[in-house]
């Protein structure tokens, strides 16, 4: 019988594998990937995959929030530069956030095919995401409320 993990223990091997997906989806792209090579650089078996994921694209689509919360952490570490300009720190955030995902989308192929599995599946399969972004939005707004930058947001 399979030894079951612990939460913790699946935490990291998803992580590693997640990982592993991120360095490979760089160098090959997401169609290039096989969930072969994946497992094998990340040292797990090719069925402890599915463990995680129904598929390659299940993948995808949590890579892009895991991304993305990474983005969010660091935006979320100069909360305190946005206090003597609310609207400007946040304006400044989407500018640069949009930028810099252009540029990724233009010059490293596999953010077009992120974008692509994106589109093509439905409102929910992609809540993750963007439930996200409105947390993080909220924990902005509470921030700047805390600190009395602002009063209200709308």
């Amino acid at each position: 019988m399979a030894k079951a993990f612990t939460e913790e223990e699946r935490s990291k091997i998803k992580e590693k594998i997640m990982e592993a997906a991120l360095d490979l989806f760089h160098d090959k792209g997401t169609k290039a990937l096989s969930i072969r090579e994946l497992t094998k650089r990340a040292g797990i078996a090719q069925g402890s995959f599915y463990n995680f994921w129904q598929d390659k694209e299940a993948l995808i689509l949590e890579l892009a929030t895991y991304r993305s919360m990474q983005k969010l952490n660091q935006i979320e570490e100069e909360f305190s530069r946005s206090l003597p300009d609310p609207a400007g720190f946040l304006s400044d955030v989407i500018y640069h956030y949009s930028l810099d995902l252009l540029l990724k989308i233009k010059h490293q192929p596999v953010y077009r095919e992120v974008f692509r599995v994106l589109e093509e599946k439905s409102k929910s399969e992609t809540m993750q995401l963007e439930h996200l972004y409105g947390q993080f939005l909220d924990k902005l707004i509470s921030y700047w409320q805390e600190h009395s930058a602002i009063r209200q947001a709308d």
